[in-house]
């Protein structure tokens, strides 16, 4: 009798939402390295220093609350989720991937202007959504991972709400090139309203 292929093989959830509990909170600590006051700053420019802190201080704000939106989502996906498999692991290796790229998206968005910067950080989170909903919808297909008493309402919003909040960010994309940088990232608001709608697509 041949042994079960490792993809059949499962795993106690809780090591993998440890490390990504810990990697998840060294990216969103790593956020304040972008505040810094511009060289040479003295007692007489600390005021000037501070006010063009301005812009990179939205951007770390904005990551701070996508980060901590991310985890949150994270959260409620493993408080459902029971055992995991190898699929399972490398999927959420890539979204942790995509989340550890936040920092490096937000300096680029705080340092640079033009449409450019605010697509790549569009992307990345647009990567962050569409893998949260890898997870969840690969979990519902194999159903002795996830806890059996979740509902039926809850396995469709776990995929549909993501997607939505991925479809925002992709949609920016064009935003940022045709209308600028500033229309796109006000685009990002209508993200909020996934949740609404996919608990009321899930109902239909």
């Amino acid at each position: 009798m041949t042994d079960a292929s490792p993809f059949d093989r499962t795993y106690s959830s809780d090591r993998l939402m440890f490390f990504s509990d810990g990697v998840m909170a060294v990216a969103i600590t790593v956020l304040v390295l972008g505040l810094k006051l511009p060289e040479g700053s003295s007692p007489s420019s600390l005021h000037a220093g501070l006010a063009a802190l301005a812009h990179p201080f939205w951007c770390y704000v904005l990551s701070f609350i996508v980060i901590g939106v991310l985890w949150m989502a994270h959260h409620a996906q493993f408080a459902n989720i029971r055992r995991v498999d190898a699929v399972v692991v490398w999927l959420n290796l890539f979204f942790l991937m995509a989340v550890v790229l936040i920092p490096f998206v937000t300096s680029i968005l705080s340092d640079f202007d033009g449409p450019l910067p605010t697509v790549l950080y569009a992307l990345v989170l647009m990567l962050s959504c569409l893998l949260l909903a890898a997870i969840w919808g690969y979990v519902c297909v194999r159903r002795e991972l996830v806890r059996p008493d979740v509902p039926r309402q809850l396995r469709r919003m776990g995929v549909i709400s993501p997607v939505l909040v991925a479809t925002v960010f992709a949609a920016s994309v064009p935003i940022a090139y045709g209308y600028g940088a500033t229309a796109a990232q006000w685009s990002w608001l209508v993200a909020a309203l996934a949740g609404p709608v996919g608990d009321r697509l899930s109902r239909a």
